[in-house]
C-alpha cells in the first residue's frame, strides 16, 4: 500500500514539474506568461472572492488549482499544427472530415500529413488552451473595472494599482491588484415622489419587503431589486409595459455629503410623453389560434368557448376545452403579467400543442383604450410520439447491466387531451451468484406499462370551471407488470394506480386513489444462495437446535422436516430459548436468527397491497431569484383499509401465516395493512457564487397492523447506497449488524437519515464535494431488542460516513463518483466505533447520477 501511494505522489511530483517546465514553450520572445492575478488589501477586504469575476485577462484554469492542464496540452501539440486545428476547428461538425483536414494541411504547407488524421493530436489540442500572456494596458482597465466595482458597493473612494512581479528568466509574470476600499458611504436618506396617486397607494401597501434600508452601506444592487420588485408589482395590477423602457422609475442619489447620502424614487411619465397619466389595463379579447401556420392563411372555422374565441384553418378535430382549460386570463379582468407567465406554463406543460407565440398588444388606433387583445397562437404535436432511450445500471444484486426503453406516445386518443402511453423496458445484466451461469448476462428484468393521462380530474361529474385551472389539475389510471430473474430473487408485479395531481403555487398534491400491487415471489428457495450472510446464521441456529435436541436433526437429514418447518420450530422454541447459552450459541445469536427469519419473511412474502396515499411537495429550488431554497417532500400511506371493509364484508378464507397467525387470504395471497409516513427537509445554503451548502433529513415510520405482522419489503426502509449514507452499500447498514464489514442486507420499519455536503467547482465542467452523511433503519418491534429503536441509544446506533466527491456536469445530467469512509460504524462494539478501521486508499464508492438531494 505504502509504495502505491509513494507511486502516485511521484507520479503527481512529475507531472507538475513537467508542466511547469512547459507552459511557457510556444509564448514568443519579448512576452511573458501570466501565472496569476493576486490582491493584496490596505486593511479591510470585502468581496475578495468575487474579484476575480471582473478581471477581464486571466489565467487558464488549473487542475486542482495547482497543474495548468490546458497550457500543457496546447504546448504538446507542434506549432506548425495551431493554425491547421484552429480553422479546422471553426467549421461545424458536419463539416469536419478527412476532406477538410487535408485541404488546410496543403494550404498551410504541410503535404506530408496529407491522408493522417491526427486524431490523438487534435484530441490534445481540442483539451487545451492557448496560454494567456501579460497584458499591462488590459490589467490597468481591470483595475479600473474594480474600482467601478467597489464603487457600486459603496465604497466611493477606493483605489486599485496593478503592480508586476515579473520573472524574465522564466518569461513567466503575476498581476499583483492593491486595493485600499476607504470608508464606505452609508444611505441615511430615502424619499419617494409619485405622481400617480394610484401607483402612490400601491407603493403605499408593498412596503413590507422593500429592498432599500437605511444606515447601511450603499449598493446599486439594492436599487436594482427595488426597481425589479415594483416593476413587478405594478405589472401584476393592470400596468402593463410599465416602465419598459426603463424611464418611467427612476431612482436619484444627492452625493452632496460623499458618505451620508440621500435617494429619491421618482415615478412619472417621461417629459415628453403625450400621456402624462399611466394606464391600468384589463384583458380584452382572447384569441387561440389552434392550427397556426403563417400570417397569410385564412381563418376558415371559428367558434366562442367560455369567453374564448377560437379560430382554426380547418375544422375542429378536438373537444374545445383541450385549447382553453390551460388559460387561466379572463376577460375583462385586470391585466397581471404572473398570470401571463402562469398561463404560458402550463400551455408549455400540455403534451398535446406547443406554444408558436404568445402576444399581449394595446390598440395602437386608440392610445386611451385600456383592454388589451392577447393571442396564443398554437401548433399541435404530432398524434404518435416513438421515443428509444438507454441505460446502464448498477445495484446491490446487478453488477452490471444495460437498459434499453420504448415509448409509444398517442395523442388525444378521446379528442379532450387525453394521452395514452405504452412503456417498455427491459433490463439484462450479470449477478454473481452460485445459482447464476457463467456468462455475461444471466439476469433479466422485464416491465411493460400502460398509462393514460388526462389533463382534468377524472371524476363523475363534469369539473370544467369547478377546478381552479392556475392548479393545473391532472389524473391517471395506469396498468403495469414486471418479471425478473436473477435480480435478486425471481418475481413478477403487478399494478394498478388512479391517480390525482394539482399544484396551487409552489405546492404539489398528488393524492392516489386506487392503489393495487400484487407481488409474487417466483424463486423463494434461492433466498439463502443469495443472502449468504442469513443462510450462516441459520445453520448456525441449526447446529446449535441440533446439540439441544439431537432427534430433530435426523429428521431434517432424512427429510422429513423441512428448512422452513425447522426455523418455524426453533423460531418458536421457548424451551431452546430458556435453555440458552447451547455450548458457544448465546442469545444474542438467537437474536440474531429471528432476525433473519422475520426479514426473510419480509423479502419472499407474496403479499397483496391496496392502499390510499397523499403525497406532498413544497420546492423553492426552481425560483432562480429565491436564495437559499427550501425543499420539503412528505408521504403518507395507509394500506389495506379496503380490503379489511371487503373482508368483513363478505369474508375472505383463512390460512396460518408462517409465524402461527391467522390470517385472511385472496386467492391464497395475504393483503398487507400498515401505514407508513415519510418526511424529507432539504435546504440549500448559496455561501457565494460557486459554492453551496446542501442539507438534508429524512424521516421515515411504517407500522404493520392487522393482517400481517411484517412489512412488504418493497415498503420497508434500508440504509446506504449512492443517495444515502454513502459509506455504506444500500441495505448494508443496520444499528446491529450481524458483524463488522458483512454484506448482509438488512431492512426495517423505521429510518432517519442526515445529510450535509459542501459543493464547490474544480476545474471547468468538474465539480467536487465534500460530505458527511449520518443514520440508520430500526425496528418498532419489542422483539428486536437488537434493532429497536430507543431515544435513550439510537445516537450511538447512528452509522456516520463523510467523504470526498466527483460531480462531472455533463449539461443535461450530472454524473457524480463519491469516495466514502466510515467514520462512526454502529458494527463494531461501543467505545471502538469512531474510527475504526478506515483504510485511505480502499474508500467505499458510489456511483450516481445527478446530486444525491
Amino acid at each position: 500500500m505504502k509504495k502505491t501511494f509513494s507511486k502516485i505522489l511521484f507520479l503527481i511530483g512529475i507531472s507538475f514539474l513537467i508542466t511547469a517546465c512547459d507552459v511557457t514553450k510556444k509564448i514568443p520572445a519579448g512576452e511573458l506568461y501570466l501565472k496569476s492575478n493576486d490582491y493584496e488589501f490596505v486593511d479591510e477586504s470585502p468581496f475578495s472572492d468575487e474579484l476575480e469575476d471582473y478581471v477581464s485577462q486571466k489565467p487558464n484554469k488549473r487542475l486542482f488549482g495547482l497543474l495548468p492542464m490546458k497550457d500543457w496540452a496546447y504546448n504538446r501539440v507542434p506549432a506548425k499544427y495551431d493554425s491547421v486545428f484552429m480553422d479546422y476547428y471553426t467549421y461545424s461538425n458536419l463539416d469536419r472530415n478527412q476532406k477538410l483536414l487535408d485541404s488546410l494541411f496543403m494550404h498551410y504547407g504541410l503535404e506530408e500529413n496529407v491522408g493522417d488524421s491526427k486524431w490523438l493530436t487534435r484530441l490534445i489540442y481540442r483539451a487545451g488552451a492557448k496560454p494567456i500572456t501579460l497584458d499591462t494596458v488590459n490589467s490597468q482597465k481591470s483595475a479600473h473595472e474594480l474600482e467601478e466595482f467597489y464603487f457600486e458597493r459603496g465604497y466611493f473612494d477606493a483605489q486599485v494599482n496593478p503592480t508586476f512581479d515579473v520573472d524574465s528568466a522564466a518569461q513567466k509574470a503575476r498581476v499583483i491588484y492593491n486595493v485600499e476600499v476607504k470608508e464606505p458611504s452609508k444611505l441615511v436618506d430615502y424619499n419617494q415622489v409619485i405622481t400617480d396617486t394610484k401607483l402612490e397607494s400601491l407603493y403605499a401597501q408593498n412596503m413590507e419587503d422593500n429592498k432599500i434600508i437605511l444606515n447601511e452601506r450603499f449598493d446599486v444592487r439594492n436599487f436594482e431589486k427595488e426597481r425589479d420588485r415594483l416593476v413587478k408589482i405594478f405589472k401584476n395590477n393592470g400596468y402593463f409595459q410599465f416602465n419598459e423602457f426603463g424611464n418611467e422609475l427612476i431612482f436619484k442619489i444627492d452625493s452632496t455629503n460623499d458618505k451620508q447620502l440621500a435617494a429619491t424614487l421618482k415615478i412619472a411619465k417621461p417629459e415628453n410623453d403625450t400621456i402624462k397619466d399611466f394606464t391600468q389595463y384589463y384583458f380584452g379579447d382572447i384569441n387561440v389560434y389552434v392550427d397556426y401556420k403563417d400570417e397569410e392563411s385564412k381563418k376558415n372555422f371559428e367558434r366562442e368557448h367560455r369567453g374564448y374565441n377560437l379560430y382554426n384553418f380547418h375544422e375542429f378535430r378536438l373537444k374545445p376545452r383541450v385549447y382553453t382549460d390551460a388559460i387561466t386570463l379572463k376577460s375583462n379582468d385586470m391585466y397581471r403579467f404572473d398570470d401571463v407567465m402562469r398561463t404560458r406554463q402550463l400551455i408549455l406543460d400540455r403534451e398535446n400543442f406547443s406554444l408558436t407565440s404568445l402576444k399581449v398588444e394595446r390598440n395602437l388606433d386608440n392610445p386611451l383604450d385600456s383592454l388589451l387583445t392577447t393571442s396564443f397562437i398554437l401548433r399541435p404535436k404530432p398524434k404518435y410520439d416513438l421515443e428509444l432511450s438507454f441505460e446502464g445500471m448498477y445495484s446491490q444484486f446487478l453488477s452490471f447491466g444495460i437498459s434499453p426503453g420504448l415509448r409509444l406516445l398517442t395523442r388525444n386518443v378521446f379528442k379532450g387531451g387525453e394521452n395514452l402511453e405504452f412503456n417498455l423496458r427491459g433490463t439484462v445484466g450479470t449477478v454473481n451468484t452460485s445459482e447464476a451461469q457463467n456468462e455475461l448476462f444471466n439476469a433479466y428484468e422485464l416491465s411493460f406499462e400502460t398509462k393514460l393521462n388526462f389533463p382534468r380530474w377524472v371524476l363523475p361529474f363534469n369539473t370544467e370551471g369547478l377546478v381552479p385551472k392556475e392548479w393545473n389539475p391532472k389524473s391517471a389510471i395506469s396498468l403495469g407488470l414486471s418479471g425478473q430473474k436473477n435480480i435478486g430473487l425471481g418475481s413478477r408485479n403487478y399494478s394498478s394506480v388512479m391517480d390525482y395531481t394539482w399544484t396551487p403555487g409552489m405546492n404539489n398534491h398528488n393524492f392516489e386513489l386506487i392503489n393495487f400491487q400484487y407481488i409474487k415471489n417466483t424463486e423463494k428457495d434461492k433466498y439463502y444462495k443469495i443472502f449468504t450472510v442469513d443462510n450462516e446464521i441459520k445453520n448456525q441456529a441449526f447446529d446449535a437446535y441440533f446439540n439441544f435436541k439431537p432427534f430433530y436433526q435426523a429428521l431434517y437429514e432424512n427429510g422429513e422436516i423441512s428448512s422452513n418447518e425447522l426455523e418455524l420450530l426453533i423460531y418458536g422454541d421457548e424451551d431452546f430459548v430458556s435453555n440458552l447459552p447451547v455450548n458457544n450459541y448465546n442469545f444474542d445469536d438467537f437474536t440474531d436468527f429471528r432476525n433473519v427469519i422475520f426479514r426473510k419473511n419480509s423479502i419472499i412474502q407474496d403479499v397483496l397491497i391496496q392502499s390510499f396515499a397523499h403525497s406532498y411537495t413544497y420546492n423553492e429550488t426552481t425560483k432562480q431569484d429565491k436564495k437559499h431554497p427550501w425543499f420539503i417532500s412528505s408521504k403518507i400511506e395507509v394500506a389495506g383499509a379496503l380490503m379489511r371493509l371487503i373482508d368483513e364484508t363478505i369474508g375472505f378464507n383463512q390460512e396460518e401465516g408462517f409465524f402461527g397467525d391467522t390470517r385472511s387470504v385472496l386467492g391464497g395471497v395475504p393483503y398487507s395493512e400498515f401505514v407508513r409516513f415519510d418526511l424529507d427537509v432539504r435546504k440549500t445554503i448559496d455561501l457565494s457564487s460557486k459554492t453551496q451548502l446542501a442539507l438534508r433529513s429524512f424521516t421515515g415510520v411504517a407500522i404493520p397492523y392487522g393482517n400481517l405482522e411484517v412489512l412488504p419489503f418493497s415498503k420497508s426502509y434500508f440504509g446506504g447506497g449512492s443517495n444515502d449514507v454513502r459509506a455504506w452499500q444500500a441495505y448494508e447498514l443496520s444499528p446491529s449488524p450481524l458483524r463488522p464489514n458483512d454484506d448482509g442486507t438488512y431492512i426495517d420499519q423505521m429510518k432517519i437519515t442526515l445529510n450535509a455536503e459542501y459543493r464547490f467547482p474544480i476545474y471547468g465542467m468538474i465539480n467536487g464535494a465534500f460530505f458527511v452523511d449520518a443514520g440508520n433503519i430500526w425496528s418498532l418491534n419489542s422483539d428486536n431488542q437488537k434493532t429497536q429503536f430507543r431515544f435513550d441509544s439510537f445516537l450511538k446506533q447512528m452509522g456516520v460516513g463523510s467523504g470526498l466527491g466527483v460531480r462531472f456536469d455533463l449539461t443535461f445530467v450530472v454524473a457524480r463518483l463519491d469516495f466514502a469512509y466510515k467514520i462512526h460504524d454502529p458494527a463494531y462494539p461501543d467505545g471502538d466505533r469512531w474510527f475504526n478501521n478506515i483504510k485511505l486508499l480502499r474508500p467505499q464508492l458510489q456511483f450516481g447520477i445527478n446530486y444525491p438531494f
